[in-house]
């Protein structure tokens, strides 16, 4: 009996999982007179590109990359949905898999006897593990770890791919950075939870393995870029957010002696509020470099709108119902549930509650500071991005700073939403590439992290400027054609 009731209750998931993703494809389909428009838009852009984009697959496949599983082998049954149990785990997986890209070929070392998920979304592609460091130590050796970006790529949350980060993973290999590039599941396949979750074990596989490919654990930034900078934000603040919650339970458990610090099932609300399950604390992360990203949900629904993203769709990418059975206080809840703008007001709202448990016990100038919590912050933004606004950045800085947290800001004059990882590179301009390189370079020599520690510096072997005129950095296409292409963007 119990194995009839088990299979039904397996037959009955099944189906919920079906049902849900009919959905959300229905969802899509509804519109496809607004996403033909943007498709020829689409194809006239790459058409203009061509030549670039050719160049471009070329540098994926011959450049020095090395492709590595970062999921769980043992819920890849369950791969396709994000509602089921046995995903939520697998933050600690082993490297199952690795496959090494070198001049075209490739070679797989499986290091376990178990099926080969070829179709799986959670691969990422490690540049530079193999090209020597650029400068040497005094003692003449070469340093042996590499400050380490992982960057997370864009794509409206439907056509994101990992191969949209090749061409910042070939200009930092030169200059001693070692770039991850690790791909996600989209939209219809899984909601935003579902992405928040594989983003979050990527950067635990990464923290966890990145020195058996030249990394150092130490120095590693997150890095993304319009959608992807969008679920990078919740991830960090996702994570401030559930380690300040976890401090305030030791620390009321050890006011109260009530023994044993809440787990995270003590509190729906926490559950419901913190999908992650992975180990590694925000402190971890030398920085956060955000860029064109929509950081307030709620503001940016009628410009999604706009871009062909209906109010049905969006509901169905961020947990909502995906109809009109919602109402517009739980409409607004599900936006502000991934917006790393309300995630970061409820991580201060956290960090009061922690403060006045103390109750003047700590002086002010040891007190936990907010800013000593949350990963350093960079905030760039193009002047001319018609797809996430300008004020999105603008808004989320000052919110930065009314919570006392230093956030860098660059401005991009004229720039649109896809020139920092397509057109400006590919036609010479590696504005962005250089700013990151900068940020790495300040971030990770310092010897801590914590703006705490402020005016200690390490030893960073990035002491070689960002030299443009490098051969690996040279235009790929006329700029002509870029033009033509910034004028038929879609994006």
């Amino acid at each position: 009996m119990k194995g009839l009731k088990t299979n039904r209750r397996n037959r009955s998931t099944k189906q919920k999982v079906k049902s849900t993703r009919r959905k959300r494809i229905w969802d899509l389909l509804r519109h496809i007179p607004t996403f033909m428009i943007r498709f020829l838009r689409l194809v006239a852009f790459v058409v203009f590109l061509l030549p670039a984009f050719v160049v471009f697959v070329w540098h994926y496949l011959r450049c020095d990359r090395i492709a590595a599983y970062y999921g769980d082998r043992q819920c890849y049954g369950n791969d396709e949905t994000n509602e089921s149990d046995n995903e939520r785990d697998g933050t600690n997986s082993a490297p199952c898999e690795k496959i090494d890209v070198c001049d075209g070929v490739t070679n797989r070392e499986k290091t376990q006897k178990c099926g080969d998920p070829f179709f799986s979304r959670h691969y990422l592609d490690i540049y530079g593990s193999r090209t020597p460091l650029p400068n040497k130590t005094s003692s003449g050796m070469a340093t042996n770890k590499k400050p380490c970006v992982i960057f997370l790529t864009g794509g409206a949350w439907i056509i994101g791919y990992r191969m949209w980060g090749t061409l910042l993973g070939r200009a930092l290999a030169p200059f001693g950075v070692l770039c991850i590039v690790p791909d996600y599941r989209n939209f219809p396949r899984v909601n935003i939870e579902g992405m928040v979750q594989d983003i979050d074990i990527s950067v635990q596989w990464v923290l966890d393995h990145v020195e058996e490919y030249g990394g150092d654990k130490q120095k590693v930034v997150l890095v993304g870029q319009s959608a992807g900078a969008h679920i990078g934000g919740v991830v960090v603040a996702l994570k401030v957010w559930d380690w300040l919650r976890k401090e305030r339970s030791a620390k009321e458990s050890s006011m109260k002696c009530e023994g044993p610090v809440m787990d995270d099932t003590h509190n729906e609300s926490d559950v419901e509020m913190s999908p992650l399950r992975s180990t590694y604390s925000p402190q971890q992360l030398c920085g956060f470099i955000s860029t064109s990203s929509p950081h307030n949900l709620v503001t940016m629904r009628p410009v999604l709108h706009r871009h062909g993203l209906s109010a049905s769709v969006q509901r169905s990418i961020f947990g909502g119902l995906g109809d009109d059975q919602c109402n517009m206080e739980e409409e607004e809840d599900v936006f502000e549930k991934w917006s790393p703008f309300h995630i970061m007001l409820k991580a201060q709202m956290e960090y009061v509650k922690l403060l006045e448990l103390d109750n003047g016990q700590i002086s002010d100038d040891r007190k936990l500071q907010l800013k000593d919590i949350i990963p350093r912050f960079c905030v760039i933004h193009g002047t001319a991005d018609d797809t996430v606004p300008i004020s999105e950045a603008i808004e989320f800085i000052s919110l930065l700073s009314k919570l006392h947290i230093p956030t860098e800001i660059k401005l991009y004059e004229g720039w649109s939403h896809t020139d920092p990882i397509l057109e400006a590179p590919m036609c010479g301009d590696h504005t962005y590439h250089r700013d990151i390189y900068e940020m790495v370079r300040i971030w990770t020599g310092r010897k801590s992290c914590s703006y705490a520690d402020e005016k200690k510096r390490g030893q960073s072997h990035l002491s070689e400027p960002f030299d443009e005129k490098h051969c690996k950095l040279r235009p790929i296409c006329p700029s002509m054609l870029v033009e033509a292409a910034r004028f038929c963007n879609p994006f």
